[in-house]
């Protein structure tokens, strides 16, 4: 009996601080950044310029504006928009190069971002840092290079899909094509640590369900049915939730890899989207 107890306190107190320990660390366990750029956009073919940005709170920020080709071909559809691309925890713009081809291939100019703490990036990743981060990257844009908010387009995947809602509430781009997007951080949390109670622990909102609503810009919500890490259930109650326009475009492949593995179906499906929103808004 006596082991028992024994036994039993020892497992609840273990419990217990692993409990306390995702309490207290749980933007380290969310944002994972990495550091080192595994390649440069001239692997891929792409000429760059290397830009250091600053945070309304002095954080140094380092992004890419790839410009996009320099006499495009009449119908590539982002010809007459600039894309702000916004990737996810678990990379950096050097593992993200794929998609900045495929972007400025399509015909846009691309200013890529990589948040505070990640890359070549000052700082330490944090949930509002992040959106200081996103809104320093727009009024580079808007200021800097004076292109009005109609004719500037946001691409963001898995965590950047809330960062992109939120600065899209304030600033309504012409339209925004979010890719494996999760409904809120608590539930991609509760997924990896199921045996945790962390609806009651976590402090991270990153609540992309809570924004869309009052997001009225065009909306192509990307969503891969093989996606193992946020299921497509979590896009479809983005979907439900979403203002119109939207809608969802469902791929195969793995999580946020579209631009890679979805083939025709993903880039017939986002230039149809991109053609029709440009006759909506008379671009064309």
């Amino acid at each position: 009996m006596a082991l028992s107890l024994v036994v039993l306190l020892s497992l609840g107190f273990g419990y217990l601080a692993v409990a306390l320990v995702f309490a207290a660390r749980q933007e380290a366990l969310f944002f994972k950044p990495r550091r080192a750029l595994s390649a440069l956009p001239a692997a891929v073919g792409l000429a760059c310029e290397d830009l250091a940005l600053t945070a309304p709170d002095g954080v140094s920020l380092h992004a890419w504006w790839v410009p996009g080709p320099a006499s495009p071909a009449p119908g590539l559809p982002g010809r007459f928009f600039t894309l702000l691309y916004l990737h996810g925890a678990n990379v950096n713009l050097g593992d993200r190069l794929d998609a900045l081809r495929f972007w400025h291939d399509l015909g846009f100019d691309v200013l890529a971002l990589d948040y505070r703490g990640y890359g070549r990036s000052g700082g330490r990743a944090s949930e509002a840092g992040l959106h200081r981060d996103v809104q320093t990257a727009w009024d580079w844009l808007a200021g800097r290079r004076a292109i009005p908010a109609g004719r500037i387009m946001i691409a963001a995947e898995s965590m950047g899909v809330s960062l992109a809602l939120a600065l899209a509430g304030a600033q309504r781009p012409a339209g925004l094509v979010l890719e494996a997007g999760f409904t809120r951080a608590a539930d991609v949390a509760a997924r990896r640590y199921p045996w945790l109670p962390v609806r009651l622990l976590c402090r991270l909102q990153l609540a992309a369900e809570d924004l869309i609503g009052g997001v009225r810009s065009p909306k192509l919500l990307v969503h891969s049915v093989d996606d193992r890490v946020v299921p497509i259930s979590l896009g479809r109650r983005l979907e439900r939730r979403a203002a119109p326009p939207c809608r969802l475009l469902k791929v195969r492949g793995a999580h946020a890899r579209a631009c890679v593995e979805a083939g025709p179906r993903y880039r017939d499906g986002l230039c149809r989207w991109l053609e029709a929103l440009e006759m909506r808004d008379g671009v064309a």
